[in-house]
């Protein structure tokens, strides 16, 4: 379809002789451009026309050191997505480098749902990794030189949500505000803080609440 067609432009890496291929993929509503058999045959120079990559993989894979690599070189210009049998494997995806992840045996909307999140700026784990995410960085140290500007009340109530493993909309919902205005809190809060992504957002504001 392309641009113009309303739906999210996915590159998809999905191998059918590692069992990690999504059966249903044409019953998803995305706009799928490109369909390779690993991330080694990506063509790095036609990424830009992607907003996801869809990647099928092993739980197994997730821990090579070849498959990190080309994970990096993809993702460094795209956000990209892990799709494994069993959904085994999220803390490692989202450890190394995923954007999002979910189980080979999800429906077609759920799978259209956590794509299209990706695409939109969200990253899109279980609930459970993403706790186990934050947890692990409130214990990293922050340099000094680095030390963040005090959040609002407003932006720490959003702060406290997303270390709940809330989404703009879910936000919105809870705080009775449209979800354009509780994503611009998000990106408020993540300048003011000085971070790049809500992991750090959340850990940098419980360090500077000496949580």
């Amino acid at each position: 379809m392309g641009p113009g067609s309303g739906l999210v432009r996915v590159g998809v890496i999905d191998s059918v002789r590692s069992g990690t291929a999504y059966e249903r993929l044409g019953e998803c509503a995305l706009d799928v451009m490109a369909l390779v058999p690993s991330l080694a045959h990506v063509n790095l120079t036609l990424l830009h026309e992607y907003e996801v990559m869809l990647v099928g993989c092993a739980p197994e894979d997730l821990d090579e050191a070849s498959f990190q690599t080309q994970l990096l070189r993809v993702a460094r210009a795209v956000p990209a997505v892990a799709i494994t049998p069993g959904g085994v494997g999220a803390t490692t995806a989202a450890r190394i480098g995923f954007h999002g992840f979910i189980a080979r045996e999800v429906g077609p909307e759920a799978l259209t749902r956590t794509v299209t999140a990706v695409a939109h700026g969200e990253v899109a784990f279980p609930r459970a990794t993403l706790a186990a995410l934050l947890q692990m960085l409130s214990f990293l140290p922050l340099p000094r030189s680095e030390a963040p500007t005090s959040l609002t009340p407003r932006q720490q109530q959003i702060v406290d949500l997303i270390a709940q493993g809330a989404t703009d909309r879910e936000i919105a919902a809870r705080l009775r505000i449209s979800e354009s205005t509780a994503h611009k809190h998000v990106q408020n809060a993540l300048r003011r803080s000085k971070t790049k992504t809500r992991s750090q957002l959340v850990a940098v504001a419980r360090h500077s609440a000496g949580v």
